[in-house]
């Protein structure tokens, strides 16, 4: 009998010490097609092309030799880190150094942020072009004013207004005075856009399609057109608006608009449609600071843009 107590309790003891240490025991998980990526096979030549495809897409030209060879030496060095390329392009946004030929970085990046958004919403309306109705204005005014039209000269100054906040949102962007919201804004209420879209019907469709990529629904038309064509107030993506001014103002401002920046951005730089995780790893972000720096920063930095 005290044989068998002896043995049972080494059975046991034996039993218990094999449960703890499979319990201890570390299990090594498998995540297929998760491979670190191995960036020491990236030529120098391909590093050149993607500080190239930066420039281009930010400032709007080709980096210069020497900054071509400095970005592509801290490029290398820094293994091509996602740090290292993130301030890389932060750089090109935001530096306000003079640089010969653009002023400053931040200076060409404003610009070529305003041409892209003339060339969306104005058909790439000239400057020059847009000073000159600004002259007929003036020479409009003079008269209305000379012939004691007072409800002439009112409704001049409310056109040249509008010219001028097409001009001063490259300044005011470039300052960060105002964001990009306020660039499209004022890019939709002028006469240009208006000559572009044609009456009412054509004007809410084509401000929907420019900032959010899509048709107003039944609804949401018959609530702009009222706004547009009687100067009705309604309520349009949580504002009430009763005029245009007010009416472009709610439409850069609602949810849906972030959104389609995102989607549009992506679709501009890597010519395709975000997928839904993308679009909703950015809206937060983006909807919380209005910048589109934020959305062309997490694009430009990534594998695919830079084809590494």
């Amino acid at each position: 009998m005290g044989r068998f107590n002896i043995l049972f309790r080494f059975v046991f003891f034996a039993m218990l010490l094999a449960f703890q240490v499979a319990c201890t025991q570390s299990e090594s998980i498998v995540v297929p097609d998760n491979k670190i990526p191995d960036y020491k096979g990236v030529s120098t030549l391909r590093v050149e092309n993607y500080v190239q495809r930066l420039f281009i897409d930010l400032l709007g030209r080709e980096a210069t030799d020497i900054e071509r060879i400095s970005f592509t030496n801290q490029l290398k060095s820094a293994e091509l880190h996602d740090s290292c390329r993130l301030r890389l392009a932060r750089v090109l946004m935001f530096d306000t150094t003079y640089h010969q030929g653009d002023s400053s970085y931040r200076h060409a990046f404003s610009q070529r942020v305003y041409d892209i958004s003339k060339a969306r919403f104005l058909e790439g309306a000239s400057d020059p072009s847009i000073a000159q109705f600004i002259g007929n204005l003036n020479f409009a005014i003079l008269v209305s004013r000379l012939n004691g039209d007072s409800v002439g000269v009112y409704r001049c100054l409310d056109a040249r207004k509008k010219y001028f906040d097409i001009l001063n949102s490259r300044f005011e962007f470039r300052k960060q005075l105002s964001d990009y919201r306020k660039m499209c804004a004022v890019m939709m209420n002028n006469t240009i856009y208006d000559d572009i879209n044609m009456n009412s019907f054509n004007f809410v469709n084509a401000v929907f399609d420019n900032c959010l990529l899509r048709k107003p629904t039944k609804d949401e038309f018959s609530r702009s057109y009222a706004i547009i064509e009687k100067n009705t107030p309604s309520q349009i993506f949580n504002q009430v608006a009763g005029n245009k001014a007010e009416f472009c103002d709610a439409v850069t401002k609602s949810d849906a608009f972030h959104e389609a920046q995102i989607r549009w951005f992506y679709f501009v730089l890597i010519q395709r449609d975000a997928s839904t995780a993308e679009v909703s790893a950015l809206f937060h972000p983006f909807f919380q600071n209005h910048t589109i720096e934020t959305i062309i920063e997490n694009v430009v930095i990534t594998d695919e843009y830079a084809q590494f």
